[in-house]
């Protein structure tokens, strides 16, 4: 058995009523359990819309961009499988060969970090370490975090 359990259990057709109940349980301090439980109802259509939205506008937006590696005579478009479309989509495709990324939050950092680079700013890493490592050229002034002397 997994770390986690998914039961669906179907009701009749509401139409584009959506009802779900949600049940979140994990272990908490010595032993204990914690259970979170949700109702949602609202409208399918209505839920699904900004994304269409915002799917369509990313895919056009994909399109209309191309770049050129250092070398490179000409520029390039991507390719036309745009896995940068799997934050919207539940199952990431891929280019043949390409990994697949599953984690959300580095679905979302690539789409982020690839209109950074479009609009001529660096790339977020989240790895701050310039914060990390000992005095750089980049810092001359920085002194190691620690008593004073």
């Amino acid at each position: 058995m997994g770390d986690h359990t998914v039961v669906i259990k179907y009701v009749p057709w509401v139409g584009d009523s959506k009802r779900a109940l949600d049940e979140y349980s994990s272990s908490i301090f010595l032993g204990g359990q914690n259970t979170i439980t949700m109702a949602n109802v609202c409208e399918d259509s209505l839920l699904a819309a900004p994304l269409m939205l915002d799917l369509v506008i990313l895919m056009e937006l994909m399109t209309r961009m191309s770049y050129k590696a250092p070398g490179d005579s000409e520029f390039q478009s991507f390719n036309v499988i745009a896995s940068i479309l799997s934050y919207l989509l539940k199952a990431p495709l891929v280019p043949q060969g390409t990994p697949v990324i599953n984690a959300l939050f580095r679905q979302r950092m690539s789409i982020e970090n690839l209109m950074r680079v479009a609009t001529g700013l660096p790339i977020d890493s989240f790895l701050m370490l310039e914060q990390k490592t000992v005095p750089s050229r980049l810092y001359p002034d920085a002194r190691p975090a620690g008593p004073s002397q």
